[in-house]
C-alpha cells in the first residue's frame, strides 16, 4: 500500500457511473414492468368479474322466470279451495263457535272422492298453534316459530277474506309439496286453513323446473366446478353434484348472512383453484303467507385455475423482457461510464502525482473547454500552495522552538495545570498534575473529566462546568479519585478557554493539593463535636437527676395507692367467692337431713338439686383456678396453629342441644383459611365462653346469634352478636370484671360472673383486645375481639407450617 492512502474501500469512477446508470435504468424498467403488470392483472379480473356477475344476472332472471310459471299454476287451486271453506264455515257456525266440539275427520269424509286423499283442514288459535287437524304431523305446530309467517296470518285472522298461499313444503315434513289456503272466522278467534297434497301433480309443475334451469346454466357456464342453490331455511333445493346432504357449518353461516343482507358474497381459495360465490335472489311474493320464504341463494363455485396459469403465464413474460432489457441497460451504461470519466481518469492521475509530493509537475490535457479550464486552475492552485507549504515550514520552526520554551515553564511549576476541551476531555497535564493523581500524563490525557472527579463531586463540577461555559472564571474546592482509588482534596482556579469570536473551545485550571489542611480541619472539626457531646449529655444527666429528685414522692405516692386498690380488690374476690360459694351450699346442707326421712321420687329431686349445685361449686372453684393461672405473669400460652372456624364449628357442635332446645337460629360467616398462632385450648374456651353467653341470654324460640370473623393487615377479628337482653348503660366498662353480675342476670339465670374476665384475660395473654357494645336493654349484645395472627417475636411463616 502505498504511504498516504485510505485501507478502506475504494470504488473507482468508471465503476460508480456505471453502477449509478445501472440502478436507475434497473429502477425504471422494473417500474414500468410492474404498472403494465398491474394494469393488465386489473384488466383481466375485471373481465372475470365481468363475465361472472352477467353469469348470476342470467342465473337470477332464469329463476324468476321459473317462479312466474309456478304462480300462475299454482293459483289453478284456489277456486277449489275457496269452494271447501263453505263447508268449514257452516260447521263451525253448527258447533257455536266452539272448535272442540267440530268433527274435522267427518268434514272431510263429506267432501268430493277426487279431493278426500289430498285435502286436509286445520285450525288455529290465536296464538299460533294448530290445535286441530286432520294431518297428524302437523297437531300442535307453533307458527311463531316464524315470526313472519305468524305476523301474516294474524292478519288474515283478523280480516275476513279468503287467502291463498303459493305451494311449498310442509312446515313440519318437507317429504311433499302442499298448497295452503285460509279464511278466518266471522269472530276472528280462529283460522280455518285447507292444504292440498300437490305431489301428484308434480308432472306439471316440472314444466317449470328450477333443475333443469340449473343444468342448463351448469353445462353452459364456463369454469363452473358446482352450483347449489338453498331456499330461506337453509334447505339444498339443487345442487349440481346431485348431493342433498346437509352442508357444513361454514358454508351455512355463508347462506345465512346473504338471506339476512340480501347481497352478494365471494371468498377465494387460492390454495384448490377456487372461488365461491354466494348470490341472493329475490323471488318474494309478499301478497301471500310463504312468500317472504320463496327466497333463494345460490352458491356457485368457480375453477380458477385457468385465470391463474394466464395470468402466471403473463408474470413470467414480463420477467423475461425485464431481464433483456437490463442486459442492454448494462451494456449501454458501461459505455456511457467509459467515455465521461476518461477524462477525469487523466487529470486524477496528474494530481495523484502531485499529491506525492511532485509539485513541480502540471496538469497537462488537452480536451474539451470545460476541462481546459479546470486545468488552468488547477495549475494555479499548485502554485499558491507551494507558497502557502514555504510560509507554514517557516511558522512551524518559531512554534516548536516557543513550545519547547512553554513546556520548560510548566513543567517546572509546583501546581498541577489541567486543559480539557469542550466536551470535557482531558488535552493536557502537566506533570506534578499526574504525580498529584498517582499516575503519567499519557494516562490521563483522553480521559473525560468525570473520570477523575470523586462521584460523590459529579453534581458540583456539573454547576462549575457550566459556569465556564458562560464565561465565567472561579476558584472552588472539588475532590478527586487518582488511578490507585485513593481520594484526593483538590482546589482549582479554572478559567474558561475561548476562541476568537468569543465561542466557548475548553477550559483551564491551575490545581493545588489540600489533602493535608483538610486532614487538619477535619480533626478540628471533630474535637469540636466531641466537645459539644460531651456537654450535651452532662445537661441530659443534669436534668435527669433533677426530674427524679422531683417526681420521686409522687412515684411513692402512687405505687401506695396501688398497693392498697390491689388489697382491697383481693378483699371482695375473697368476699365474693365465698358468698359464691355459700349460695349453693345453702339448699344442700338444708336438703341433707331430708334425705334421711324420704324416699321415691322427692328423693331423686333432692340428689339432683344437690348434684347440680355441687357442680355449680366445681364449676366456681375450676374458674377461679383458671382466672388465678391466667392471672400469673409466668403463665405463658401455647403457640401452635388455630383454625377460628374448625374451631366455632367444634363449639357449636358442644352447644348444639342448647341451641336447639332454645330455638335458636346461629348464622357463621368465617372462611376456612381464617388461622391464626394461640393456645387452642384457650381460644377454645374464648369462643365456647363468648356463645355461651349468647346463647344464654338471648330471647328463647326467637333469638338469633351472628358470628364473623376476617383477616385484615395481620389482625384477626371475631364478632359474636345476639338478639338477647341487651345491657344497661355503663355496664360496657363492668361487665369484664371478676364476679360481675348483671342485676336482670342474676335473678333469671345461674352464673359464676367469672366467664367474661376468663375471656379478657385470654385475649390479653394473646395481646389482643376484647369489647362490648350494646344500643340498650332488650337490644341485643355485640362482643368484638381482636387478635394478632402472629404472637410477639414470631416467624409469620410459622403459620403456614403443619404443626404436625
Amino acid at each position: 500500500m502505498k504511504p498516504g492512502t485510505d485501507s478502506g474501500l475504494h470504488i473507482s469512477l468508471p465503476v460508480l457511473v456505471m453502477v449509478v446508470l445501472t440502478t436507475i435504468f434497473i429502477l425504471v424498467t422494473g417500474i414500468i414492468s410492474v404498472l403494465i403488470l398491474d394494469q393488465t392483472y386489473q384488466h383481466l379480473m375485471h373481465e372475470w368479474d365481468n363475465d361472472v356477475r352477467h353469469n348470476e344476472q342470467y342465473l337470477e332472471n332464469s329463476l324468476k322466470l321459473i317462479n312466474l310459471g309456478l304462480l300462475l299454476f299454482d293459483h289453478t287451486f284456489d277456486a277449489s279451495m275457496k269452494e271447501q271453506f263453505g263447508y268449514f264455515i257452516e260447521a263451525y257456525n253448527q258447533s257455536g263457535n266452539d272448535p272442540s266440539l267440530m268433527n274435522l275427520t267427518h268434514l272431510k269424509l263429506q267432501l268430493n272422492p277426487s279431493l278426500r286423499n289430498i285435502a286436509d283442514f286445520y285450525i288455529i288459535n290465536s296464538s299460533g298453534i294448530v290445535i286441530d287437524t286432520t294431518y297428524p304431523g302437523d297437531l300442535g305446530l307453533d307458527f311463531k316459530i316464524w315470526p313472519a309467517v305468524y305476523e301474516d296470518i294474524s292478519n288474515i285472522r283478523n280480516g275476513s277474506v279468503f287467502e291463498a298461499d303459493r305451494a311449498v313444503y310442509g312446515f313440519s315434513s318437507a317429504k311433499n309439496s302442499r298448497k295452503f289456503a285460509y279464511q278466518p272466522t266471522p269472530d276472528h278467534q280462529y283460522l280455518f286453513e285447507i292444504s292440498y297434497l300437490i305431489g301428484d301433480y308434480d308432472a306439471a309443475r316440472k314444466n317449470f323446473s328450477y333443475a333443469q334451469v340449473m343444468r342448463t346454466f351448469v353445462n353452459d357456464t364456463p369454469h363452473i366446478r358446482s352450483l347449489t342453490l338453498y331456499d330461506s331455511m337453509n334447505r339444498i333445493l339443487w345442487s349440481s353434484d346431485g348431493k342433498r346432504t346437509l352442508p357444513n357449518s361454514e358454508v351455512i353461516n355463508f347462506v345465512k348472512g346473504s338471506f339476512e343482507r340480501g347481497n352478494r358474497t365471494w371468498i377465494s381459495d387460492p390454495v384448490n383453484n377456487s372461488e365461491v360465490y354466494y348470490k341472493f335472489i329475490e323471488i318474494s311474493d309478499e301478497s301471500t303467507v310463504s312468500g317472504n320464504m320463496l327466497d333463494l341463494v345460490a352458491r356457485i363455485e368457480y375453477d380458477t385455475s385457468v385465470r391463474e396459469a394466464h395470468l402466471n403465464s403473463l408474470k413470467l413474460y414480463h420477467v423475461l423482457v425485464s431481464f433483456i432489457a437490463i442486459l442492454l441497460g448494462i451494456f449501454i451504461a458501461y459505455f456511457l461510464a467509459n467515455h465521461i470519466t476518461r477524462p477525469m481518469r487523466k487529470i486524477i492521475d496528474d494530481i495523484n502525482r502531485i499529491a506525492h509530493g511532485d509539485l513541480c509537475h502540471r496538469v497537462s490535457y488537452s480536451g474539451s473547454a470545460e476541462f481546459t479550464q479546470l486545468e488552468a486552475s488547477l495549475n494555479l492552485l499548485i502554485t499558491h500552495l507551494n507558497d502557502l507549504i514555504t510560509n507554514l515550514q517557516e511558522k512551524e520552526q518559531y512554534l516548536r522552538e516557543s513550545k519547547e520554551g512553554y513546556q520548560t515553564l510548566v513543567e517546572r511549576l509546583n501546581e498541577g495545570i489541567w486543559i480539557v476541551d469542550k466536551n470535557e476531555i482531558t488535552t493536557f497535564v502537566n506533570s506534578r498534575m499526574a504525580e498529584i493523581l498517582e499516575t503519567t500524563p499519557d494516562e490521563i490525557i483522553g480521559k473525560h473529566a468525570r473520570d477523575i472527579i470523586h462521584p460523590s463531586n459529579y453534581d458540583l463540577f456539573d454547576t462549575k462546568m457550566s459556569n465556564r461555559h458562560h464565561g465565567i472564571s472561579e476558584r472552588y474546592e472539588i475532590s478527586l479519585l487518582t488511578s490507585k482509588n485513593n481520594l484526593i482534596f483538590t482546589e482549582i482556579s479554572a478559567s474558561p478557554s475561548l476562541s476568537d469570536d468569543g465561542k466557548y473551545i475548553g477550559s483551564f485550571g491551575i490545581v493545588t493539593d489540600i489533602s493535608e489542611r483538610k486532614e487538619n480541619e477535619q480533626k478540628i472539626r471533630s474535637y469540636t463535636l466531641e466537645l459539644e457531646k460531651r456537654t450535651h449529655e452532662l445537661e441530659v444527666v443534669r436534668d435527669e437527676l433533677f426530674r427524679i429528685n422531683k417526681n420521686l414522692d409522687s412515684i411513692v405516692h402512687e405505687r401506695t395507692k396501688e398497693v392498697f386498690r390491689l388489697l382491697e380488690q383481693k378483699n371482695d374476690f375473697i368476699m365474693q367467692l365465698g358468698h359464691d360459694l355459700r349460695t349453693p351450699l345453702t339448699p344442700i346442707l338444708g336438703l341433707l337431713p331430708r334425705l334421711y326421712e324420704i324416699s321415691g321420687e322427692e328423693h331423686d329431686m333432692i340428689l339432683q338439686i344437690i348434684e347440680r349445685n355441687a357442680r355449680h361449686i366445681q364449676n366456681i372453684g375450676s374458674k377461679s383456678l383458671k382466672l388465678a393461672k391466667l392471672n400469673s405473669l409466668d403463665y405463658i400460652p401455647e403457640n401452635e396453629n388455630v383454625n377460628i372456624a374448625d374451631t366455632t364449628r367444634t363449639v357449636l357442635d358442644i352447644n348444639r342441644i342448647s341451641i336447639r332446645n332454645a330455638g335458636i337460629t346461629v348464622t357463621v360467616h368465617i372462611p376456612d383459611n381464617c388461622i391464626i398462632r394461640g393456645d387452642q385450648i384457650l381460644i377454645q374456651e374464648l369462643i365456647d365462653n363468648l356463645i355461651s353467653n349468647a346463647i344464654k341470654f338471648s330471647k328463647p324460640s326467637c333469638g338469633t346469634i351472628l358470628i364473623k370473623a376476617d383477616i385484615s393487615h395481620n389482625i384477626m377479628t371475631l364478632t359474636v352478636s345476639d338478639t338477647g337482653i341487651g345491657l344497661l348503660p355503663g355496664e360496657e366498662q363492668s361487665i369484664f370484671e371478676e364476679f360481675y353480675k348483671s342485676d336482670r342476670s342474676r335473678h333469671d339465670k345461674t352464673s359464676t360472673g367469672l366467664g367474661l374476665a376468663i375471656c379478657k384475660k385470654i385475649v390479653q395473654k394473646h395481646n389482643g383486645t376484647i369489647t362490648v357494645s350494646s344500643k340498650g336493654p332488650d337490644c341485643g349484645t355485640t362482643f368484638t375481639l381482636t387478635l394478632p395472627v402472629h404472637l410477639e417475636n414470631e416467624d409469620p411463616r410459622v403459620i403456614h407450617k403443619n404443626d404436625n
